[in-house]
């Protein structure tokens, strides 16, 4: 193994969430049952398979959708209420 990987280790409960970078590369994120014993045992196998992919892709491809907000939606036409008058009483069904 060549060059610098960061590993960040956030352990809750009985789960951990792995997470290892590489200058010029993207993180690569795991999850990995277990305490921190079974954590730091799974960490080589982890990093080989993350320099594997580094090998043959250290960057996720460009995003090439039309990033442009779609335009805003045309206003609402005003309804028309009608007023009761103070007389008029509702009708009770």
């Amino acid at each position: 193994m060549t060059g610098e990987i960061k590993i960040v280790i956030n352990l809750k409960g009985n789960v951990a969430t792995v997470g290892l970078q590489k200058p010029d590369c993207d993180p690569i994120f795991s999850r990995v049952e277990g305490d921190m014993s079974q954590v730091l045992d799974s960490i080589p196998q982890l990093v080989e398979d993350a320099q594997r992919s580094w090998d043959s892709n250290p960057r996720y491809r460009k995003c090439e959708t039309d990033l442009t907000p779609p335009a805003p939606p045309a206003p609402r036409a005003p309804t028309q209420r009608t007023r009761q008058t103070a007389t008029e009483q509702p009708q009770l069904i």
